[in-house]
């Protein structure tokens, strides 16, 4: 798993497209659904866009989770979703980030907020384990 300070991730060797529909796949299979999705092209000039590949993030929520974090701190919606960026690396393959969501915690003092948080970080770092099992499942067929 690799790490950038306020996420963590890995690289894959699968086609964009594909990533995409198997982390929602896994995201479901945990009870999350994807609520946003934001494609960076859609952001950036035409000369900006020459810069980067395929990049998109996904706005993840889990309603269970959803719920508590709301009754724990109304305002906790500034902090939501879960963000999981995929995109295409110029050597090859894909990144997958998840946003850690124990980072933005550290604002919040609500313990069952916290608890739900470290619930809601264990399965997105389950997800991030599993998708480099994917490959050799593919690779199997």
């Amino acid at each position: 798993m690799e790490d950038c300070g306020y996420g963590f991730g890995c690289s894959i060797d699968l086609a964009f497209e594909t990533l995409i529909s198997r982390v929602e796949e896994l995201l479901g299979k945990r009870g999350f659904r994807i609520f946003t999705r934001l494609h960076l092209c859609d952001l950036l000039s035409e000369q900006d866009k020459e810069n980067f590949g395929r990049y998109v993030i996904l706005g993840a929520c889990n309603r269970e989770f959803a719920g508590q974090l709301f009754n724990a701190d109304i305002n906790i919606g500034l902090l939501m979703p879960c963000n999981i960026i995929i995109y295409e690396l110029k050597s090859g393959g894909c990144k997958v980030m998840v946003k850690d969501p124990l980072n933005i915690m550290d604002l919040i003092k609500n313990p069952i907020a916290i608890e739900t948080t470290m619930q809601i970080k264990e399965l997105l770092e389950e997800m991030v384990e599993e998708l480099p099992k994917l490959k050799k499942k593919i690779s199997l067929f």
